[in-house]
């Protein structure tokens, strides 16, 4: 089977989502992030800090071409990853694209919970909120999430619920 990559800002549950598909459908979860950090044993806000966004972004498509061909995994990209023309053309072409959304306020509840240090959020303007930033980014990077398979709304729906929904979606692949 082709793998899945679950794409989507940050806080829509591609994490989450990934370990509860991983789980049901017995494939391991590749969080694409975290084998950037393994590699270049640095957080990804220090690989920002001291190369930059696009040497992050060259290392993060190096590191989606080595995972995005093998078959039978979950992948699971930062939210970023949609913003190269590569990277979207690799996935398409490899995995089975799954594109989580979730509302701002949503989003910025998630984030806010963990320890996690966000660039992207880092990055506002003066005077400019978390969830103004989060509006302007997902503004700027929704027609790339909208290229996907499939698209869910992972808001208001339990974990559960979205791993049945998924696996409905496969299985109907499957049959095409």
């Amino acid at each position: 089977m082709k793998s899945i990559a679950l794409i989507g800002f940050m806080g829509t549950g591609k994490s989450t989502l990934g370990k509860g598909l991983a789980q049901r459908l017995n494939l391991p979860l590749v969080d694409l992030d975290g084998v950037i950090v393994q590699e270049q044993q640095m957080e990804i806000g220090a690989i920002f800090a001291r190369d930059g966004e696009e040497r992050f972004r060259q290392i993060e498509h190096e590191v989606l071409c080595r995972y995005a061909a093998q078959p039978d995994l979950i992948l699971s990209p930062g939210g970023g990853a949609v913003l190269r023309e590569e990277n979207r053309a690799v996935l398409q072409k490899h995995c089975l694209v799954i594109s989580l959304m979730a509302r701002p306020e949503v989003i910025l509840q998630r984030v806010n919970g963990d320890s996690t240090v966000r660039p992207v959020l880092e990055q506002r303007e003066p005077g400019q909120s978390k969830l103004q930033r989060i509006e302007q980014v997902l503004a700027q990077r929704l027609p790339f999430y909208q290229e996907a398979d499939l698209v869910l709304d992972t808001s208001d729906k339990s974990v559960e619920a979205l791993v049945e929904q998924v696996v409905a979606w496969i299985g109907k692949q499957a049959e095409e």
